[in-house]
């Protein structure tokens, strides 16, 4: 009996939203009929006392009740429509025979079913309302019966329509407002997830970053800026912990001149220079740029900083500074000595012309070696630029002369240099550099040709350019060594075991080859030689675009590459 009793026994809480409305709809029909039933007994006590009105008032309060008791949650939603269904017989019941009309209260069950239940729901109730006017004007006399009934079925007829049409729309604009919702719902969460991203994004790199309003206010800074700069994380607006300055202890910069003053003004610019004291008592060399961003929807105009911590950088031009400074100063003295012993030697009556010719060449190769030493400290502090002096040359003449200088270094090794370069060969260059580029493409082709062999070296005008070629029959270049043969410091195998090198040769002649407009390029096999071949602009094309720089393959195909010290 206990487990019987817990079975039957159920939990009663609040009301669902649907048990609500079916309580609401039938109070208000409840209280209607109690109104007009005590003004009935109040205004016309006779009508009152009959019995099918008392029937019909009684009807209508004892299903107010049954629908305040019943489970509607545990109901099937079909088994509300009796509610509807005995409202309207009971309304049909008081309003029987009696001069009073009261078939008004047949709106509440038609609205009620054509507000929840579908269009045959509401056509069978407004069926059963017409049997019962029909019935009524049956038993009536006169045609005035039969016409009220008809536009009192008439009017429910058109007050259900109406509210089951409402309805729909309603139901329809509800459904389309939560897609809109869900959509929107969709894209602000996708928008959450693009801003929490590149959140992520811009406090993962080491630049700092911020965005400054077109009013000069602090839109947003990333980790990194925050970390330079010591702000408040939760509050960058709060003022900065570091301080700049204009240089390595210097002065602090004044604010309206500091970088993220500038940008606040609305200024732009580019590798801006200071020198930051962090709160942790670092010292950080910065270059700060400022660029404008467009605006964008309901966002104005703003300015982007960008700041770079180049103080590694900074430091380590310093360093070449120093050590170049130091290696131009160290070698000027040996170089003077030798240029100076060299042309007393000179002045010597009895010296055979052999021997003059090779103190000449140590005259003219010590000579570029000093102007070489001495654009060390220039070269380290505004980089290396391929071409500084130009003027109109003739590459013949470079080519006559630095062949001349290694003739004797050929003939030690048995190999023979044929030159054919007949005619002129104009070039707008820098001489003392283009003389750098032939030295170490003729000087390559020797070092690592063979005892016996032979370096051919041809200079002819064509197809709007001058062309120099140097091919030897030396060791060549292995396939899978060519793409890296202009590698800095990069050496094959072969050319450690023939001669010493750095692997920076041909590196720097293809730099100084590209700045000036013109292409360097190599054709290789492995023991079958090396062909090397400069192209440039006749005099006066210098100034045309550089060409790109071809990739290094292997094989008799023209474009093929090879480090002059690559090999060495």
């Amino acid at each position: 009996m206990a487990t019987g009793a817990a079975r039957s026994t159920f939990v009663v809480g609040a009301p669902d939203g649907r048990t609500r409305s079916i309580w609401l709809t039938q109070l208000v029909l409840a209280a209607s009929v109690l109104i007009t039933a005590i003004l009935v007994m109040t205004l016309q006590p006779e009508i009152f006392g009959r019995g099918n009105f008392l029937l019909g008032t009684l009807a209508v309060v004892v299903l107010t009740l049954a629908t305040l008791a019943l489970p509607w949650a545990r109901l099937p939603a079909a088994a509300v429509l009796v509610i509807p269904f005995a409202d309207a017989l009971a309304i049909g019941l008081m309003s029987s025979g009696m001069e009073l009309r009261l078939g008004y209260l047949w709106g509440f069950p038609v609205m009620w079913v054509a507000m929840h239940f579908r269009a045959t729901a509401l056509a069978a109730l407004l069926a059963t309302i017409g049997l019962i006017l029909l019935f009524e004007s049956a038993i009536s006399t006169g045609t005035i019966a039969a016409l009220r009934a008809f536009v009192v079925l008439l009017s429910l007829t058109f007050i259900g329509i109406t509210a089951h049409l409402a309805l729909r729309r309603t139901r329809s604009l509800r459904r389309l407002l939560k897609r809109q919702a869900d959509r929107l719902t969709a894209t602000y969460t996708r928008r959450a997830d693009q801003e929490r991203r590149t959140s992520e994004i811009l406090n993962g790199v080491d630049t700092g970053i911020a965005r400054i309003s077109d009013d000069g206010s602090v839109l947003a800074v990333n980790d990194a800026y925050s970390r330079l700069y010591g702000l408040d994380p939760l509050d960058p607006t709060l003022p900065a912990r570091s301080v700049e300055y204009t240089g390595l202890r210097g002065m602090p910069v004044p604010y309206s001149e500091r970088p993220f003053a500038r940008a606040a003004r609305g200024e732009t610019f580019t590798d801006a220079s200071v020198w930051l004291f962090t709160s942790e008592g670092e010292w950080r060399a910065l270059s700060v740029t400022a660029k404008r961003l467009a605006a964008g929807g309901d966002e104005g105009g703003s300015i982007l900083l960008l700041v770079h911590d180049v103080t590694a950088l900074t430091y380590a031009q310093r360093e070449r500074e120093r050590f170049t400074a130091m290696a131009s100063h160290e070698l000027k003295h040996p170089l003077t000595v030798m240029i100076g012993n060299a042309e007393l030697a000179l002045e010597l009556d009895e010296l055979t012309p052999r021997t003059r010719e090779r103190f000449e060449s140590i005259v003219a190769a010590s000579d570029r070696m000093l102007t070489m030493t001495e654009s060390l400290v220039t070269t380290s502090r505004r980089g290396f630029s391929g071409r500084d002096e130009v003027d109109d040359i003739d590459l013949r003449q470079i080519l006559l002369e630095s062949v001349a200088s290694f003739r004797s270094t050929a003939a030690a090794a048995d190999i023979s240099v044929d030159v054919r370069a007949d005619e002129s060969l104009p070039i707008t260059a820098d001489g003392f550099r283009l003389r750098q580029v032939v030295d170490n493409v003729v000087s390559n082709a020797i070092k690592y040709t063979p005892r016996d062999g032979r370096v051919r070296i041809t200079g002819v005008v064509e197809h709007g350019g001058v062309v120099l070629s140097v091919a030897d029959t030396g060791i060549g270049i292995a396939a899978d060594d060519l793409p890296h043969i202009l590698t800095p410091y990069f050496r094959t195998e072969e050319a450690k075991q023939k001669s010493g090198g750095t692997g920076l040769g041909l590196g720097i002649s293809n730099d100084i080859v590209l700045a000036h407009g013109g292409t360097l390029s190599i054709d290789s096999a492995a023991g079958e030689g090396t062909t090397v071949t400069i192209r440039l602009p006749l005099a006066g094309d210098l100034g045309g675009d550089p060409a790109a720089r071809p990739e290094a393959r292997s094989g008799p195909q023209p474009g093929n590459r090879r480090d002059t010290e690559g090999r060495a």
